[in-house]
């Protein structure tokens, strides 16, 4: 009596394992995919947001243990970067697993110019002037 429950114990154990090993995966897969539209601060976002969807399915494929059926969402905004991907797997009744990460999209350029421009305000020089 003991050792079935013991080897059952053990399987639950492994499933979930392996089930948070994937959704690790998922997060980080997604998290990076933000991170690189991110970075691709020229692109329009209808261009952006369809080299995204092609990256996508290649970043998280082969890296799963138990999850299958994955599938990857990406929005993109003037403002924000969303990528989400969501899997399931028939084990333990069917768990599933949606991770979702975000970054915001910003323009180096502009912000340095600003920052600039605020520090002159603040130290009373015309905006104009360059140090």
């Amino acid at each position: 009596m003991l050792i079935p429950f013991i080897v059952l114990i053990l399987f639950v154990f492994l499933c979930l394992c392996l089930y948070l090993h994937d959704r690790s995966v998922l997060s980080s897969c997604a998290a990076e995919l933000a991170g690189k539209g991110a970075a691709e601060k020229y692109r329009s976002e209808k261009e952006l947001e369809e080299w995204l969807r092609g990256q996508a399915p290649g970043l998280a494929g082969g890296k799963l243990l138990c999850l299958r059926e994955t599938q990857a969402a990406v929005k993109v905004t003037k403002q924000r970067i969303i990528v989400s991907y969501t899997g399931q797997t028939s084990l333990l009744g069917g768990l599933k697993a949606k991770e979702e990460e975000q970054a915001i999209r910003l323009n180096p350029t502009k912000r340095l110019r600003s920052i600039r421009e605020l520090k002159n305000i603040q130290s009373g020089k015309p905006s104009g002037l360059r140090n």
